[in-house]
């Protein structure tokens, strides 16, 4: 099965305009066997990458906080299938959409990898950012 690996999230806040630009970069990597049925079948979707954004919760209920999902939404194969494919989300939001604790929230990306043919689904967290909104 394909993996998720290099999963990094960062954010950027502009306090004046009140919004935060949450980047996530990840790599998904395929199998030979995965890329061979990728390279011959080229108008075939595969696979679905999607990420969202969560905040994670350290109070009594011990569930993180579903906060965004982005927009975009990447298939497999692409025009050049390859061993290694890299992606990138961005999106900038209002602040309020990642101020999940009226404080510090911490903020992480969650990847989402599912194999369209088996409904195989795998998912990869990055790294937590802690920020005051």
């Amino acid at each position: 099965m394909a993996t998720i690996s290099n999963a990094v999230m960062t954010l950027a806040h502009d306090h004046k305009k009140k919004t935060v630009r949450a980047i996530v970069k990840c790599n998904v990597n395929f199998t030979p066997m995965e890329r061979c049925q990728m390279t011959n079948c080229p108008g075939m979707r595969l696979f679905k990458l999607k990420c969202q954004l969560w905040g994670k919760d350290s109070g009594l209920t011990g569930t993180d906080d579903f906060l965004f999902t982005y927009a975009d939404v990447f298939f497999f194969p692409d025009p050049a299938p390859s061993a290694t494919e890299s992606r990138i989300f961005d999106v900038v939001l209002g602040e309020g959409v990642l101020d999940e604790d009226w404080g510090e929230a911490e903020i992480f990306g969650l990847l989402k990898l599912i194999n369209l043919y088996t409904l195989v689904q795998i998912t990869r967290k990055t790294n937590s950012a802690a920020h005051s909104f």
